[in-house]
């Protein structure tokens, strides 16, 4: 997108951003503005009639996006998880037919991966897929699916039979017809609300062809797709989000709408620091997951290969971008509101964003919850006997050249 196409979407987003937080979106105004912008074809390759685009530019967008209105920023990032998933790990004609049919007609894509009694478990499903002949049906409650009541087709995780393990996961696409979608009704959440989020019930049938479970499993689906895109994503909405808040209460200090005292400087600070940290680490994964896909050298290894990405030393920094991003960003907006005060940071009607902005990001930390990555990292750590998450690029990298200047 050219700077005058983002700053046509921001426009636009800003424009619906306090209808939709106010009701859930339930007219869809976000998805629209998305589609409008020809957003939803994104990560398409070029030859199946789409734009392309690469991580790099998805979070680049998404941080854009979520700076004006995080629930949005969300909400298309999972939807690009899916665009990638069908992209990088569906069976042909599959692959080809739904592709192309999300950048011509913008198809949104909806994630059905929550399930009751596991939450937001990503690699693990109590539904079965149940094989009838040459058809799969199934049957599944999702407590929360973003944007799902204008998804116009959705993936869903289930266990491969019913008598299969609970991590014996694949996915299967569904169009909205067969899906048997049935929208419960709206979640009354605190924040996030511009994503839509509602709770589904699905009972459906598929053609087998439609079963999406590539060599390597659901769960490499998950290390080499949807938990970098995941998370890199969200967590560039999020810095967005908090970057915004800086700049609103900065704009306050100039204009005295708040008084400078020390006190005032060394909150300022602080919350800036904490942003451009949770930043660098965004751009610090980023740029290794430029390195083990194959994208900096040109060996060719990104969209089928990938290999490198399953190393624990990788996943483990993914998860991390998650975790800190998601608690700093949080904790400096929580600054800046304190900072600004009941009148310009507390207010719903002060003129600033940053109690939309406070409430969205109190979710972050909650969004595949903290506590169960940091257990995930803390069995890939005692895996890791390198035990760093930048190996041959870090700190201890530097020692091989000390002696070349």
């Amino acid at each position: 997108m050219t700077p005058t196409d983002l700053d046509a979407l921001e426009k636009d987003l800003a424009d619906c951003a306090r209808e939709a937080d106010a009701d859930g979106d339930p007219e869809g105004r976000v998805v629209s503005r998305l589609r409008a912008h020809r957003l939803l074809g994104h990560g398409v390759p070029t030859q199946l009639g789409g734009p392309g685009g690469d991580l790099t530019e998805l979070v680049a967008l998404a941080h854009r996006i979520g700076g004006v209105c995080p629930g949005a920023g969300v909400l298309w990032v999972m939807h690009c998880q899916q665009v990638a998933i069908l992209r990088d790990h569906a069976p042909e004609p599959l692959r080809g037919r739904i592709l192309r049919e999300v950048a011509e007609r913008q198809l949104l894509l909806g994630s059905v991966t929550t399930e009751p009694r596991k939450g937001g478990h990503v690699l693990t499903a109590h539904a079965a897929a149940c094989a009838d002949g040459d058809t799969v049906a199934f049957r599944r409650a999702a407590p929360v699916v973003s944007g799902g009541r204008h998804a116009d087709a959705f993936l869903l995780s289930l266990r491969r039979a019913p008598d299969a393990a609970p991590d014996d996961v694949l996915l299967v696409y569904a169009d909205r017809v067969q899906s048997g979608a049935t929208v419960l009704g709206p979640l009354d959440l605190l924040g996030m609300r511009a994503a839509g989020n509602v709770a589904m019930e699905f009972e459906g049938r598929v053609p087998a062809g439609q079963l999406i479970d590539p060599e390597g499993g659901f769960s490499r689906v998950t290390m080499r797709t949807l938990a970098p895109i995941g998370h890199l994503g969200w967590a560039a909405c999020w810095v967005g989000a908090a970057r915004r808040a800086l700049g609103q209460v900065v704009g306050l200090l100039r204009a005295g709408a708040l008084t400078r005292t020390d006190s005032a400087y060394h909150a300022l600070a602080r919350a800036r620091a904490r942003i451009d940290a949770a930043e660098a680490l965004v751009l610090a994964a980023l740029g290794e997951h430029r390195r083990l896909s194959g994208k900096e050298d040109g060996d060719g290894a990104g969209h089928r290969g990938g290999a490198r990405l399953d190393s624990p030393a990788f996943q483990i920094l993914v998860n991390n971008v998650k975790m800190t991003v998601s608690e700093e960003a949080y904790a400096a907006v929580d600054a800046l509101l304190a900072l600004a005060g009941l009148a310009w940071g507390y207010r719903r009607d002060s003129g600033t964003d940053l109690e939309l902005l406070f409430r969205d990001l109190r979710a972050a930390p909650l969004m595949y919850g903290n506590d169960r990555l940091a257990g995930a990292s803390g069995r890939l750590a005692v895996m890791d006997r390198v035990a760093q998450s930048f190996p041959g690029t870090g700190l201890d990298a530097l020692r091989h050249g000390a002696g070349d200047e």
